[in-house]
């Protein structure tokens, strides 16, 4: 059949229109297709050979195509004749006679003209359907198999409407079933081999297509070496001449092993040019190169539809070519079928919900959006699963398959019990089971269902009872169902009981399943809680909700005993429902019985919103609009829903209320989108919005004011561009009234859409649009606003092109643009702020700002709130606050300086050192610094000190240094919380200063600058007297503190505390903790509690004071950190009373919580073990097991644990198998492990591998306990001079005297 009708839709849809009527590809072997002919082909293209091309009008070829160029087109009309195609090679026979006779002389032998021979074509074998009629069996081109659906979707209501007219293909393909069998068969029953050569007997030379006729596709004049023989001629003046096939070309020479070899290593994209060569060199593809070319088609990007197509058209010339496919070929394809199927169906149930909320209120109940409407009716077209089951019919009835795999009768099965085809289904239910395939268990529950609703109840019960042998079979060990669906079957059974009217065989069924359950132990009952919250919510609640009744539903939800997290996914799931369906009661008094938010809340509060404007409830409507905009969500399901919400609001002449919050909300959706793609599938989305507002806009009594203008189309400047007519309709509204009362940001911004208009030529269809040009340019000029380049270059252009229409406008704005230039950022002012501008110039005002024209304060308070959205998503909110930055530096506006400095921030504690010196040279461009006006230096002030923080913050002191400087100059200086930074981030990776004189340093630094302290600072410095074990100053600094009105927060108390119990100041330690607790603004944290825990359980060993602190932390309602359950771990398994069960308890404890255990808390156990109970065989086995779970990284910890227990051993002869062990895992060697490994040769007198390990370390991790560790192992063996050695490079490093002293009495002691 030829699809010439659809040629018109080239523009529009094409692409939707064919690639999704595919019916004919299946089983309509017989049809030609036009469409594939008009499909560039990009994939199977002989580009080499394209620049020799003459003839063709077009810019495509096929794989079929010689090098001379010559190619058939069936793109022409049928009546214009075509003397470069179709001559049957009579050209190039009459070019060859005329050169014959120009060298008749030559003397040489003559030679018979050989005519080009068509690869890969045949005479078509004319079939016959079961009427009588001869259908053209014309061979599909080769290389249209990847690309004949390769256009783009198009969403429209013609491709829709065409689609309708292709319906009679796919009627057609029911017809023609019978002969698809027949070939099914005779290739069953044969072996693939290539057509005969010879004319095939009982075909008449009338059936053969015409080269240029709209039967099908002509053959290529494609010449190929080897024996050749001259084309006989047809006896229809309309035909192609039969031709000779070339013979097949040995296998040896063929490239099929390539295809299987790339397909085996994964590069798929280079399979089609592979099987263009098997084509182009007239060999006959075999099997594995279609399963090749299938999984190039499966694997290489596209759209689903796409695949589908181009996977039908493979199958499609496979039995053409009379290639039997195999079961690999049968399973791709299958499978791919079938999950097309079942996108389908789960896509037109996400619609259908899609319309009933969003959707209007009319009988037909249309779809917000046509793009919607248009996808749906494609989506009712579709089908795929009647597909499936022809080429699953095809498959079975080959002798050489007698069953496919598991997976593909369970998905058929399920996919046709979705559907309601039952009779397939129980078909192909009877086949899998006959030859004995294991069935998949997730298929049960969709024909239980699928019987039910058939109010067969016995069919249903029947086959639960299939499904409870094959799962008793299953417990017992026997291979015979694959996976496990209890809990889902006992809810179809259950929604089968009710559907068919029998709810009290349904409760007693029900009440038989939770005993079954209750045994009394602690897995039963979280069994027993997990079959409840299933069976209850996906059988009685759904099945209440299936049926519409919704406060039934509501009920069981209340009175059944759910968990409480399946109580709420259930009242989410009711609230949903009823307010899609508009029972307004139900769905109220559910969400307000929701206690926590579960996962699909932000659906809920959607619904609510779209019921509550169906309802004409704006006020309530906002409400739950707000509540869904807070909540995570995937960015596209938004759109709808701000639409419908938006458009309430217009249509109640809250215009420029709406459009302000569809402006936030598509800001909001666009940033959401995670590839490029999705980015401009949503973009598209909003255009098509924006042409529904335009629609609404253009109504009589919509009353636009002009900032609801310039919000429209700011919108779609920060989207994908102006929308047309809608940018055109807005700007007509515009006159020089409503211009007078734009802002200036407003006023640069219509100049700019207003020029990009007129330079597309809009003036020429309105003479309006350079009136208003003029304006706002003279507007623009008034107030002396400076534009950026791009705006510049823009007006530049637009001022050259009406210069006929306004002559003298571009001289006058040259003219104010050099006076501009002058004083590029003091505005023109008019004449009556002259004076002004005078006086300003020589004493500024404290509160003017030369750059306030063009600052953005309404944006800049959108990025500040947004950066101080959820902390968790900090790396989010910094990507968004940054497009919106950008987005209004594109339209010529800047934030405030806060902002710059803010942004700043957060990118250098997200670690973007790019970003942060981007963001500084983006502030220098926007706001230069003119120091004379104290504003300005404010600002700078903040943009310098953040920059100095930000430096810190990165570990890029010099820098900060600079900065530092640069702030000083400027007459300012940094922040308190800044020169806390200082402190908090000195280096301490190569310990070679004092961090506590340094903190000294760099307070009292701060105090000679003016700076005055805050409680960041104190806490800081106090932090770094505590580790060096300075109490007395870290208490003076305390008490300072307090002096100076500075209320201790509870970071300062965990900070002293935890100072105080390094010195083991165990009463003042406790004093100060209790003080914290009993504090007004205390703020619960678990740092405090960790380290008295900490003090208690290392220092004192007291294991009755650790568990005290741990209780007082649990009733504070403080979460336990991985600390604190170390902590716990350690007091179990090391204090007294040894405890080990409960510190292996802790584990669970972890997991019950949420959360996983790690690396640490196995150390402890190790350590427990190895060295506490010096059960070295336990160690080891919980050191593996930690190794062998794959939640667990291989952390030093593990290791030092694993060193320290062989040490404690005296088992020095595994030091080495660990060494190796921890290198191929690649480990890193820490300080900490060397230490105890250095300590563990030592005791065996082994010095040579002691020092070996302490040079491998390194100078500069080398701990002040590893310089202790070898010192000792010098003096184990008597070497003072070595260990003398060692303590000098240690007080080389600047290490505190308190931590030296040790290592120095240690020497001395032995000298003594």
């Amino acid at each position: 059949m030829v699809f010439k009708p659809f040629t018109h839709l080239a523009r529009q849809s094409l692409g939707k229109t064919l690639t999704h009527g595919y019916a004919q590809s299946v089983v309509a072997a017989t049809q030609s297709s036009y469409a594939s002919s008009t499909t560039p082909f990009g994939s199977f293209s002989t580009h080499a050979a394209s620049k020799f091309n003459k003839h063709s009008s077009s810019q495509f070829h096929n794989t079929f195509q010689h090098p001379s160029g010559t190619i058939a087109s069936s793109g022409r009309q049928d009546s214009v004749p075509d003397t470069s195609r179709g001559d049957g090679g009579l050209a190039a026979y009459y070019e060859a006679w005329q050169k014959q006779q120009r060298n008749h002389g030559s003397g040489k032998e003559w030679k018979q003209f050989q005519f080009p021979l068509r690869i890969g074509w045949n005479a078509p074998i004319a079939l016959a359907d079961s009427k009588g009629i001869d259908k053209d069996n014309a061979l599909l081109r080769p290389d249209a198999l990847l690309e004949r659906s390769s256009l783009g979707r198009a969403y429209s209501t013609s491709a829709v409407d065409d689609i309708k007219k292709a319906e009679d293909v796919i009627a057609e393909a029911a017809a023609v079933s019978e002969v698809d069998e027949a070939i099914a068969k005779e290739i069953s029953t044969s072996q693939p081999r290539v057509l005969s050569s010879s004319p095939i007997p009982g075909i008449s030379a009338t059936s053969i297509p015409s080269g240029t006729g709209s039967s099908g596709i002509a053959p290529s004049d494609t010449y190929v070496s080897g024996p050749q023989r001259s084309n006989t001629t047809s006896s229809s003046p309309h035909s192609l001449p039969l031709t000779d096939v070339t013979p097949p070309t040995s296998h040896s020479l063929t490239p099929t092993d390539g295809i299987s070899h790339l397909q085996k290593t994964g590069h798929y994209a280079e399979i089609p040019a592979v099987f263009e060569s098997i084509l182009i060199r007239g060999i006959q593809p075999s099997i594995t190169d279609y399963n090749g070319l299938l999984a190039a088609a499966t694997v290489l990007p596209a759209a689903q539809h796409h695949v589908v197509s181009k996977a039908l058209n493979i199958y499609t010339d496979m039995l053409h070519r009379r290639v039997a496919p195999d079961a690999a070929f049968y399973t791709a394809l299958l499978e791919l079928l079938i999950r097309r199927a079942i996108e389908v169906y789960q896509t037109k149930i996400a619609m259908n919900v899609k319309r009933s909320r969003y959707g209007s209120s009319t009988p037909d109940s249309s779809f917000l959006l046509p793009s919607d409407e248009s996808e749906y009716a494609i989506l009712a077209a579709d089908d795929a699963l009647r597909h499936a089951i022809t080429v699953f019919d095809a498959a079975i009835s080959s002798s050489q398959i007698k069953a496919l795999p598991s997976d593909v009768y369970g998905l058929l099965i399920s996919t046709c019990a979705l559907y309601g085809y039952d009779e397939d289904m129980i078909r192909i239910h009877t086949h899998m089971e006959e030859n004995q395939v294991i069935p998949l268990a997730s298929m049960f529950p969709p024909m239980i269902e699928a019987f039910a609703r058939s109010e067969d109840l016995r069919t249903a019960m029947r086959c639960y009872d299939g499904y409870r042998t094959l799962a008793i079979q299953h417990d017992a060990g026997e291979e015979v169902l694959m996976g496990r669906y209890d809990y889902s079957v006992y809810a179809a059974v259950i929604k089968s009981y009710m559907k068919c009217g029998k709810s009290e065989a349904g409760n007693r069924f029900i009440k038989g399943i939770m005993e079954s359950f209750d045994n009394g132990t602690e897995e039963g009952k979280a069994r027993l809680d997990l079959a409840r919250d299933i069976i209850v919510t996906e059988g009685l609640i759904q099945y209440q909700i299936d049926v519409h009744q919704y406060a039934d539903a509501l009920h069981l939800a209340n009175t059944w005993s759910l968990t409480q997290s399946g109580r709420d996914r259930a009242l989410a799931h009711i609230c949903s429902q009823a307010a899609d369906y508009g029972d307004k009661p139900t769905a109220i008094k559910a969400y307000h019985s929701i206690r926590a938010i579960p996962t699909n809340m932000s659906v809920t509060a959607l619904s609510m919103m779209a019921m509550h404007i169906r309802y004409g409830e704006l006020s309530e409507a906002y409400n739950y609009w707000s509540v869904s905009i807070g909540l995570p969500h995937d960015g596209v399901s938004l759109i709808e829903p701000t639409t419908m919400y938006t458009v309430a609001v217009i249509t109640e002449g809250r215009i420029e209320e709406g459009l302000t919050h569809a402006r936030e909300a598509f800001a909001r959706i666009r940033t959401s989108a995670t590839t490029a793609a999705a980015r401009e599938q949503i973009k598209e989305k909003i255009d098509e919005v924006i042409e529904l507002f335009g629609k609404i806009l253009r109504l009589p009594q919509s009353n636009l004011s002009p900032q609801a203008v310039m919000n429209l189309l700011g919108a779609m400047t920060e989207n994908n561009g102006l929308v047309s007519p809608v940018s055109e309709q807005l700007l007509a509204g515009l006159g020089a009234p409503e211009i007078a009362t734009l802002d200036r940001h407003d006023t640069v911004l219509a100049l700019t859409i207003e020029a990009s208009l007129i330079s597309k030529g809009a003036f020429l269809q309105d003479v309006a649009h350079v009136a208003r040009f003029e304006h706002l340019l003279n507007v623009v000029m008034q107030q002396g606003v400076t534009l950026d380049e791009m705006t510049l270059e823009i007006v530049e252009r637009t001022l050259e092109q009406v210069e006929n229409q306004r002559p003298g406008l571009i001289a006058k704005w040259r003219n104010a643009h050099k006076v501009a230039e002058l004083s590029p950022h003091a505005p023109v002012l008019g004449r009556a702020a002259s004076s002004l501008a005078v006086n300003a110039t020589l004493s500024p005002a404290v509160t003017f700002d030369p750059y306030a024209g063009t600052t953005d304060h309404r944006g800049s308070s959108i990025i500040l709130d947004v950066l101080e959205k959820t902390p968790s998503r900090r790396s989010v909110n910094l990507d968004e606050a940054l497009s919106r930055f950008r987005n209004m530096r594109r339209i010529g506006r800047h934030p405030r300086y806060v902002v710059y400095a803010r942004l700043i921030n957060v990118a250098a504690l997200e670690g973007r050192a790019d970003t942060i010196f981007d963001l500084l040279g983006t502030a220098r461009q926007d706001v230069p610094l003119q120091s004379q006006y104290p504003l300005v230096r404010e600002g700078w002030s903040s943009i310098l000190d953040s920059m100095i923080g930000a430096c810190l913050t990165v570990g890029n002191r010099a820098t900060a240094s600079e900065f530092h400087q640069e702030l000083l100059q400027l007459g300012s200086t940094p922040s308190a919380n800044t020169f806390g930074l200082y402190i908090t981030t000195l280096k301490e990776s190569a310990q070679t200063l004092d961090e506590a004189n340094e903190a000294l340093k760099i307070f009292c630094r701060a105090k000679q600058e003016g700076v005055e302290p805050t409680s960041f600072l104190y806490n800081a410095l106090i932090g770094k007297l505590g580790k060096a074990r300075r109490i007395e100053d870290a208490c003076f600094y305390f008490s300072e503190m307090q002096r100076r009105g500075l209320r201790p927060t509870s970071v300062t108390y965990g900070t002293m505390i935890n100072a105080l119990c390094r010195v083991s100041d165990e009463r003042t330690a406790e004093t100060l903790f209790d003080e914290m607790e009993n504090m007004s603004n205390y703020k619960p944290r678990p740092a405090p509690y960790n380290s008295v825990m900490q003090y208690f359980q290392t220092t004192k060993r007291d294991s009755r004071k650790v568990l005290e602190y741990y209780t007082r932390m649990l009733s504070n309602k403080i979460q336990p950190t991985m600390h604190t359950y170390k902590l716990l771990i350690d007091t179990y398994a090391t204090l007294e009373p040894i405890n080990m069960p409960a510190a292996q308890g802790v584990l669970d404890t972890i997991r019950a919580s949420g959360q996983r255990p790690e690396a640490v808390h196995y150390a402890s156990l190790i350590h427990a073990k190895g060295c506490v109970l010096h059960d070295l065989a336990g160690a080891r086995t919980t050191f593996d097991e930690a190794l062998a779970n794959p939640e667990i990284r291989p952390y030093a910890c593990l290791y030092q644990a694993m060193f320290e227990s062989i040490v404690a051993n005296h088992h020095a002869e595994g030091i080495e198998g660990m060494l190796e062990n921890m290198a191929a895992r690649r480990v890193e060697l820490t300080a900490y492990i060397a230490n105890t490994v250095i300590h563990g040769w030592a005791t065996t007198e082994n010095i040579s591998k002691a020092q070996s390990l302490y040079q491998r370390i390194g100078m500069t991790k080398r701990e002040p306990s590893t310089y202790e560790a070898m010192a000792r192992a010098f003096l184990a063996v008597n070497d003072r001079q070595h260990a003398s050695e060692v303590v000098d490079e240690m007080l080389s490093r600047g290490y505190p005297a308190p931590v030296t002293r040790k290592v120095q009495a240690l020497l001395e002691h032995a000298g003594n």
